[in-house]
């Protein structure tokens, strides 16, 4: 009989030993889980910081593309090919019509068509040259 209290009470601690340990990982768990919700957070405020980050660069990407084509070509000599065409687009990008184009830069109206067709063409229905595809002949 003393043998079966014993084995009882052995198996009774050991018992609380089990739930007492259970308990502690338990806790542990809920704990390592807030610490994972935390970084989660952090994490998605380190990506939206990158994203309006990459937002703020690539707005500036086609100023910073305009500045560079004005270095590249040292001569403001509208007979040259690239400045001309740089010249061409950088004008329908403020607004400037086709007509008025042309005699600014002393152009053939067939060239700056084409320029601007190509831009079209190339920049596909995102061209920033919104105002200019009405006056371009679409087979110029």
């Amino acid at each position: 009989m003393l043998a079966f209290f014993l084995v009882v009470a052995l198996g009774l601690s050991g018992g609380a030993l089990y739930l007492f340990i259970e308990r502690k990982v338990i806790r542990r768990i809920r704990a390592l889980e807030q610490n994972l919700h935390g970084y989660l957070d952090v994490m998605t405020q380190m990506a939206e910081i990158q994203k309006k980050s990459h937002q703020k660069i690539s707005a500036n990407f086609e100023d910073l593309e305009e500045r560079i084509m004005d270095l590249s070509v040292p001569s403001h000599d509208s007979s040259l090919p690239l400045e001309r065409r740089h010249r061409v687009l950088a004008l329908a990008r403020q607004g400037v019509t086709l007509e008025d184009i042309v005699k600014r830069l002393k152009a053939p109206v067939g060239e700056a068509e084409l320029i601007l067709n190509l831009q079209k063409y190339m920049g596909g229905e995102n061209s920033q040259i919104t105002g200019m595809n009405k006056q371009v002949s679409p087979y110029a």
